[in-house]
Parts: C-alpha cells; sequence; structure tokens
C-alpha cells in the first residue's frame, strides 16, 4: 500500500536549498563577482555542503527563474497595453490575440514547419483563427445582455418612480448617476 495516495510526487529539493544557500551563493556570485568554484570553497569553509555542480545548479536555476519571471512580466505588459483603455471582455479577445500572434511566431520558427502538410498547417490556423472569433462572439453576447439589463433596469427605475410619485427631476437625476446619463433637469422657468 503507498504512502503518497492522493499527493502529487514533489521535486528533490537540492543540498544548497535544504541548507538555505541560494541567496547566499547569489549575492556571492552577482554582487561580489566571485567564481563558482570560490563561492563552493567559501561555503565549505564555513561547514556547509557544497560543490562547483551544486553552486553552478542553484545558479542556473535563479537564471531559469529570471527568465519565466521576465517573460511573464512582457506578458503582463503586453496584455496591458492591448487592453489599455478598452472596455469589458475586450480584454478575452486581446489575450486571444496576443496568443495567437505567438502561437504563430512559435510555428514559424519551427523546422518541422516545412514539414508539415499544407493541410494540417491551415487546420491549426483555422482553429487558433476560431478560437479568436468564438471571444468576439462571446463579447458581443456580453455587449448585447449588458444594454439590454441597461433597458431592463431604467424600465423598472421609471415605473418604481411613478409608482411612488417622484418628480421628474430627481428621476433624471437617478439616472445620470447610475447610467452615465448627461441629462440635466428642466428649469421650470424656461420657456418650453
Amino acid at each position: 500500500m503507498s504512502l503518497n495516495r492522493g499527493w502529487a510526487a514533489m521535486p528533490r529539493r537540492s543540498k544548497i536549498e535544504l541548507q538555505g544557500l541560494v541567496e547566499e551563493i547569489i549575492r556571492l556570485y552577482y554582487t561580489e563577482g566571485k567564481r563558482q568554484e570560490d563561492i563552493a570553497d567559501e561555503l565549505l569553509a564555513k561547514g556547509y555542503e557544497a560543490s562547483k555542480g551544486g553552486v553552478n545548479r542553484a545558479l542556473k536555476n535563479h537564471a531559469k527563474q529570471l527568465k519565466e519571471l521576465k517573460a511573464k512580466q512582457q506578458w503582463a505588459e503586453t496584455l496591458i497595453a492591448a487592453t489599455d483603455k478598452t472596455p469589458r471582455l475586450s480584454i478575452a479577445d486581446a489575450g486571444l490575440q496576443i496568443a495567437a500572434t505567438k502561437l504563430l511566431e512559435e510555428v514559424s520558427e519551427l523546422e518541422e514547419l516545412g514539414d508539415m502538410e499544407p493541410e494540417k498547417l491551415v487546420t491549426l490556423l483555422t482553429r487558433v483563427s476560431r478560437a479568436i472569433g468564438l471571444a468576439a462572439n462571446v463579447e458581443l453576447n456580453f455587449e448585447r445582455g449588458r444594454k439590454a439589463g441597461i433597458l431592463e433596469t431604467r424600465k423598472k427605475l421609471e415605473e418604481a418612480a411613478r409608482s411612488v410619485e417622484l418628480p421628474e427631476t430627481v428621476l433624471n437625476a437617478i439616472k445620470a448617476q447610475l447610467f452615465g446619463l448627461e441629462t440635466r433637469p428642466e428649469d421650470p422657468h424656461e420657456p418650453g
């Protein structure tokens, strides 16, 4: 019977990580400019278990994490720039467009692309285009539903205002606040 039932296997941590030396290695390498071998020797002298290979792996892992973080930051900046000043679900459409662009960039760099059957390539590109179209459809349906909801709310608000005999000027002020309408109360002294 397995003791790991239901648990995903966790990756083994290196001796460097277990001893809490990653930050020290990064500091020694980047701030003090020490060589990997010198870092390993210094750590050994302090009583830690460290090797040049362990130091090298810790630095490579750190560089990999920095690269991933930078890629995520660039993705976020691209998404923010693409959706800046765009309302509602445009973010989904922009996300799909960015993903499609990235996919096409990756596909164009594949050497096997020349070996791929044209039908398969067209199928893949069609799927990406279809996903963008579906996102646009979702956005359109959202916008239709939003507008219908606003119209229904306005109608109910007007009915409720009539039932409690709310003055028209107050109703117009409420509508302006709720719906962003630019209505100005009618001046009773102004000729109609």
